[in-house]
């Protein structure tokens, strides 16, 4: 298992969501802003999970845990602290 990190991130929106590296920061707004559809939440919660070793509960699947590279970070920090 590797650490999530913002380097994983990046890789895993770029490769597997198809986002150009030059199109997104770490505040950028992946899912408000139309970057990532509904769709694509299974299986970034998935990539999350295997990579963190974390379960994310329904109840954390919110635009404030998940919406961007930031708020991704800071929802595994918090969950790990």
């Amino acid at each position: 298992m590797m650490a999530l990190d913002r380097e994983n991130l990046r890789r895993y929106l770029h490769e597997k969501q198809g986002l150009q590296l030059e199109d997104f920061e770490d505040a950028t707004l992946l899912f408000s802003s139309g970057l990532i559809d509904s769709f694509s939440m299974v299986d970034l919660i998935m990539f999350i999970e295997n990579t963190a070793g974390l379960r994310v509960h329904p109840a954390d699947v919110t635009l404030d845990n998940l919406d961007s590279i930031e708020r991704i970070l800071a929802f595994i920090a918090a969950r790990c602290a």
